[in-house]
């Protein structure tokens, strides 16, 4: 099974068994505790954990829209990579990256569980509709969004990824 594969089974389990796309209900039903924190806007999110604790930590100084996407990327780690920091704590890596593969699952991951497969194809559809405008009415980023044509076309939608995502898109001041 193709790690496209895995994580489109995963996040449809967990969507059926949680009945919703909402990662801070996800969140909270798996115990990781979101916190909120001011830090430097070249952080806008970590996930961290230790024992039996799991913890996303938000920076209050960024736009709060960014939030869902930063959750559901976040959980992606504790979901897929929770070896990964328990073995070495804290380690920050560039999100939206293409090159980093532990962060690529993660956008993946984020970018399946915010949206729907049918969601994406029904604003796509719309005449009126392009690239941009479908990020903006389902709410996530162009680059998150470009994550999820590269998994619609694995799936076998024809339909044709950007490659928009690059390793320092929430780098850049919002």
């Amino acid at each position: 099974m193709s790690k496209m594969d895995y994580i489109a089974e995963r996040v449809a389990k967990l969507v059926a068994t949680h009945g919703t796309r909402d990662p801070f209900v996800i969140c909270k039903n798996l115990k990781v505790f979101i916190m909120y924190q001011e830090m430097d806007t070249s952080i806008k999110a970590f996930y961290f954990s230790y024992g039996d604790s799991s913890r996303i930590v938000l920076n209050t100084a960024i736009d709060e829209t960014l939030y869902p996407t930063l959750v559901a990327h976040e959980l992606g780690h504790h979901l897929e990579h929770r070896s990964i920091s328990l073995a070495n704590s804290f380690k920050e890596f560039e999100l939206y990256s293409s090159q980093v593969p532990v962060e690529y699952e993660a956008n993946l991951f984020a970018a399946e569980l915010l949206v729907s497969d049918d969601e994406v194809v029904e604003l796509l559809n719309d005449e009126e509709s392009s690239f941009y405008r479908t990020a903006w009415e389902l709410g996530i980023p162009a680059e998150l969004l470009d994550f999820k044509f590269r998994l619609l076309m694995h799936k076998g939608y024809r339909i044709t990824p950007l490659y928009l995502a690059n390793s320092n898109f929430l780098k850049r001041k919002l």
